[in-house]
């Protein structure tokens, strides 16, 4: 680790820059810039290299506080994940402070990173010594913040954490060179030993003829000398990938790396290129992987509905906001599909709840298999669903909705047949924006209106809103 103290004789050239940064972060964000310019100047300004150890679990050091100041930092405990800090004024080492002993966690860092570490004897408050309790006392209080926060977070990502064994990360490699390829393969693997890491045809990849979709592409886009084939790769990683690193001499150029940036290429890295600086790239590219994934994860738990594993009426609202807020950029119309299950009170009270909410599954399951990637289906209160159909008009909602219609009344589900109509069915409402309505509520309500004509013409129906 490479430590700067923050004020010797003269301030750090960074000191106010710094000051800034942290007084934004969630737990400086009540302190006097002053104050904390005033605290930050008994620190040090410390930067760690990737895998660096900050603290070892075990381990009895003297007591010492960080204060992330970029990068981010892995906590982890007995070899298992507990967090990860990445947010500018994140706090380490407050446990060594409140209660001096050996660390109960290691925290490593997992990218370049910098941090303002105090010494322990900040923390030590000698006998009339005022200025110091102060320091004390007010960090002790940002401590008590994080303790706060970082225990929610530690239960919320207990349960939902992506992981290597729940979401191993799809991995290819294009490059025309043997040799080069080889190296790449064997340098992915390393540094995601549980990815699965393949080899992808060029040939393929020019012809969009990719089966599979992957979290990170590492391509060549040169073809020998030749760079006639740059721009057809790279779009073809970018309809076949979330990432893309571009490993190439035509990255040598600035011009050519804004190309690249410009057609979807997340990172570069030009040839002939060092083990090391390959390595730090997929570490970063591991790390941007995994947040997303955890992020993909904390918010699919706070939008699904717990029963039918849909979509909950909270991410509804906000998929249609997006519908109309791209709207008067994108010109592209979409329909709105509202069913509601036939007779599902009879079959309720005949049957009680639990067979019920056997039918609410049954049912999204087929909304779940049939929409088409990219549609939203969703539970909008007790019996009733909704598919949102972006890039949908008119015509295609309603084949849409009479092939859910037909596989709802083609399924299998017990006692259906004491049903009043003789069959399980559900009844639907279709219309589209904007040929049906100039507002989500009057589209809402068109919908509806189907919805209500279909129940009054018989039931397992689907009825078409007139346009305005």
């Amino acid at each position: 680790m490479e430590c700067t103290p923050l004020s010797t004789q003269i301030d750090h050239n960074e000191l106010e820059s710094i000051t800034r940064r942290i007084a934004a972060g969630r737990y400086f964000r009540q302190l006097d810039e002053q104050v904390l310019e005033q605290m930050l100047r008994r620190g040090e300004l410390v930067r760690c290299n990737p895998e660096e150890v900050i603290f070892q679990e075990g381990d009895e050091q003297a007591a010492r506080l960080g204060v992330l100041l970029e990068g981010s930092l892995a906590v982890t405990s007995q070899e298992s994940f507990l967090m990860r800090l990445d947010q500018t004024g994140d706090v380490i080492g407050e446990m060594s402070v409140l209660r001096p002993g050996p660390h109960s966690a290691s925290v490593v860092a997992e990218v370049e990173s910098r941090l303002v570490m105090f010494p322990n004897e900040l923390f030590t408050a000698p006998e009339h010594s005022a200025e110091v309790s102060a320091i004390y006392l007010v960090f002790a209080h940002i401590l008590a913040e994080k303790l706060r926060i970082t225990t929610a977070q530690t239960r919320l990502q207990h349960g939902n954490r992506a992981s290597d064994e729940v979401q191993p990360p799809k991995i290819g490699v294009v490059d025309s060179n043997p040799e080069s390829l080889e190296q790449l393969l064997a340098l992915v693997q390393d540094v995601w030993p549980r990815g699965q890491v393949s080899e992808i045809s060029k040939e393929k990849l020019l012809e969009g003829d990719l089966t599979q979709r992957f979290d990170l592409i590492l391509v060549d886009p040169l073809d020998g000398e030749s760079d006639t084939e740059v721009v057809p790769a790279i779009e073809g990683c970018v309809l076949a990938s979330e990432m893309i690193l571009a490993v190439s001499r035509y990255c040598t150029e600035e011009g050519n790396r804004e190309q690249l940036a410009n057609l979807g290429v997340t990172s570069f890295l030009s040839k002939p290129f060092s083990e090391f600086d390959c390595r730090h790239l997929l570490s970063q590219l591991r790390v941007s992987y995994y947040r997303q994934r955890e992020l993909e994860q904390v918010e699919h738990a706070a939008d699904t509905d717990r029963l039918t594993g849909l979509a909950n009426r909270r991410k509804l609202d906000e998929f249609i906001e997006a519908l109309v807020t791209l709207y008067p950029e994108r010109q592209e119309p979409f329909s709105l599909i509202i069913a509601d299950v036939d007779n599902f009170k009879h079959y309720n009270d005949t049957h009680g709840h639990q067979m019920g909410d056997v039918v609410l599954a049954t049912v999204s399951s087929v909304f779940k298999t049939r929409v088409r990637r990219g549609d939203l289906a969703a539970r909008f209160g007790g019996e009733e669903f909704v598919m949102m159909l972006p890039k949908c008009n008119k015509a295609n909602a309603l084949r849409i909705g009479e092939k859910l219609r037909k596989a709802i009344a083609d399924e299998d589900i017990p006692y259906q047949e004491q049903q009043p109509l003789g069959n399980l069915t559900a009844t639907f409402g279709v219309a589209t924006f904007p040929e049906d309505a100039e507002s989500i509520e009057h589209l809402l309500k068109q919908a509806d209106d189907c919805l209500y004509r279909g129940k009054e013409s018989g039931r397992n129906v689907v009825i078409g809103a007139n346009p305005i």
